[in-house]
């Protein structure tokens, strides 16, 4: 019986098992292998030609991909660390008990409920020439003429950035609450029975029993941040000459639009690494913590 419950079990995984080799596995690999090949649209006549570990030497030699590397790390850890500020006080008010709460916790996911490209549509009209950013701005006298948001580089960083951060703290906030209604009311009651203030309640019982949550969803954030597509197309498409470009964004260009499928299989493989390192960091940092 043990024996035909095992087998039952096996052949109820099994469908899962195909349907995930097929649409993870197959995928990853494939890329892995063109990766190593010099397989070009305006080629592809010729056949793929085997070139070893070439595109990632050009890698390591790109100045475009650098850049667009240093951009990406640079947009996460500032985007999901402010968010993950703004996300727990966010999650701190929807645990409250007050009269509207259900209201408020609807206003509060709004943002994350929109689709990324309406969003950057949205944020783009926002930050436009004659938009409500420079109206604002005017009407405070803080500038005379309008600024140009998204024609310049690091106006373009900062609206991308703002734009990131309304929609996915909403994110952030959703899971940190989960990790605050598992915590007991009676821990707070003993404190403060102790003379415990807020500030300490919060810094030594919230902070203290939250902080595997916090880093199973700044673990979701970080490798959603890293691979930031749509928003971006949205916004700038890139651009300003290609200062807002992610690493995401140039593998895309260089495989679809440029036609270099080897080449951009081999950025995907790069950009796939350094998410699986990210992750094995915090899956060891959580193993640490759960055997303190």
């Amino acid at each position: 019986m043990e024996r035909k419950s095992v087998r039952t079990g096996y052949l109820l995984l099994l469908p899962s098992v195909i349907l995930i080799a097929a649409l993870i596995v197959y995928p990853a690999v494939n890329t892995i292998y063109q990766s190593f090949f010099d397989i070009r649209t305006q080629t592809a006549a010729l056949g793929p030609k085997f070139v070893g570990m070439k595109n990632y030497i050009r890698a390591f030699h790109d100045e475009h991909f650098w850049d667009t590397m240093w951009w990406t790390i640079a947009f996460t850890g500032v985007s999901v660390f402010i968010e993950l500020i703004i996300g727990l006080g966010l999650a701190l008010v929807m645990k409250k008990n007050i009269p509207g709460q259900g209201i408020i916790r609807t206003a509060i996911l709004v943002p994350w409920a929109i689709p990324t490209v309406v969003s950057g549509i949205i944020w783009t009209q926002f930050f436009s020439q004659n938009g409500m950013v420079n109206y604002i701005m005017r009407v405070m006298k803080l500038t005379e003429s309008p600024l140009n948001w998204l024609g310049n580089e690091w106006l373009a960083r900062l609206s991308i950035l703002v734009a990131d951060i309304w929609k996915n703290t909403p994110y952030m906030s959703l899971l940190l609450l989960s990790g605050l209604l598992t915590i007991s009311a009676d821990y707070y009651e003993a404190a403060q029975l102790d003379g415990a203030g807020k500030w300490q309640q919060f810094k030594c019982i919230t902070l203290p029993l939250i902080k595997s949550t916090m880093s199973v969803t700044v673990l979701f954030r970080i490798i959603s941040a890293m691979r930031v597509y749509d928003l971006i197309v949205a916004m700038t498409g890139g651009g300003p000459a290609g200062r807002t470009e992610t690493v995401s964004m140039y593998a895309v260009n260089t495989y679809f639009t440029y036609g270099n499928t080897g080449y951009g299989a081999t950025l995907s493989v790069l950009m796939l690494l350094l998410s699986v390192v990210i992750s094995l960091f915090f899956v060891d940092s959580l193993k640490t913590r759960g055997s303190v």
